[in-house]
């Protein structure tokens, strides 16, 4: 583990969330996120290396990167926060790099979160912009981390469920893939810096009138037969490595075309972090996907 990985470690443990851990504080904390009023994200100053935008497209904002007509590829970005936590200047960065990286066309959704709303206001926004992005005929990619990246996994198999193309690759970086945190996780709770099981309470609320374990929230549980060519990155230091384990098996035993790459003493979303060595391997891994 690098000195980088480290410090993040150590500004995980210290700013670590009591509802991770406490079903009264994840229950308060929904409470008060329920009477904020929805407001419209605003993107962080600073040099980029794509041109990015903040548009309105399918009743949704959304921030674009790099829309112009000689890019060669086509990347959906859906960021994680636990379905009620919003997109994060990393997830900014990460996307305008990715664009640049790859001469992609990058578009994330700021997708409506719970308490005030479910899965479902997403999935028809999601599957909007895919139909806009199958019309502009170049390569898809769906990239999702942490809860972004259980719905990047659950919204393909939507797409399969629905007789849609699937995309070209689905890129998931330590997805959330069983949202009831019903696993054994006591092996991993105490090395885990960032994440705790009373998080399942978000997405039981994230979850409306559906079953928890229904595959549109816990992708786990559904059938991923006709997913496409999938990348997974977790590390060892995550409270959900072993359920990330078992989808990866899950997919092998299916005959998916699968890689998993595993950050030894790693956390959460490690892809993703600025000035960690181990995270600048992981991008190049994920450049290197997408341009196939």
């Amino acid at each position: 583990m690098s000195k980088m990985q480290k410090i993040i470690e150590y500004g995980f443990k210290h700013t670590r969330k009591e509802y991770m851990d406490d079903k009264d504080a994840a229950i308060k904390y929904l409470e008060e996120r329920s009477i904020e009023d929805d407001e419209a994200y605003r993107i962080p100053k600073r040099i980029y290396h794509t041109k990015v935008e903040s548009k309105y497209l399918f009743d949704c904002q959304m921030i674009v990167f790099n829309e112009v007509e000689t890019t060669e590829h086509t990347v959906i970005y859906l960021h994680g926060g636990a379905y009620v936590n919003e997109i994060v200047p990393p997830h900014i960065v990460f996307c305008d790099k990715i664009a640049k990286k790859t001469n992609a066309t990058v578009f994330a959704p700021i997708y409506p979160l719970a308490p005030n709303h479910t899965y479902e206001e997403t999935y028809r926004i999601v599957e909007n912009l895919y139909k806009f992005a199958l019309e502009i005929d170049k390569p898809i990619t769906i990239i999702g981390d942490s809860a972004g990246g259980g719905l990047s996994a659950a919204f393909c198999e939507y797409l399969a469920s629905n007789g849609f193309e699937q995309p070209e690759h689905l890129i998931l970086i330590s997805p959330w893939v069983d949202v009831s945190m019903s696993g054994d996780y006591d092996d991993y709770m105490e090395c885990d810096p960032a994440l705790g099981v009373e998080v399942r309470e978000f997405g039981k609320i994230w979850a409306g009138d559906l079953d928890i374990k229904d595959y549109r929230i816990s992708p786990l549980f559904g059938d991923v037969s006709q997913l496409p060519k999938t990348t997974l990155f977790v590390g060892t230091h995550e409270i959900i490595y072993p359920d990330i384990i078992k989808f990866y098996d899950k997919l092998k035993s299916s005959d998916i075309d699968v890689k998993l790459f595993v950050g030894e003493g790693m956390t959460h979303v490690y892809p993703i972090y600025p000035l960690v060595p181990e995270s600048r391997e992981a991008f190049n891994q994920i450049v290197e996907i997408i341009l196939g």
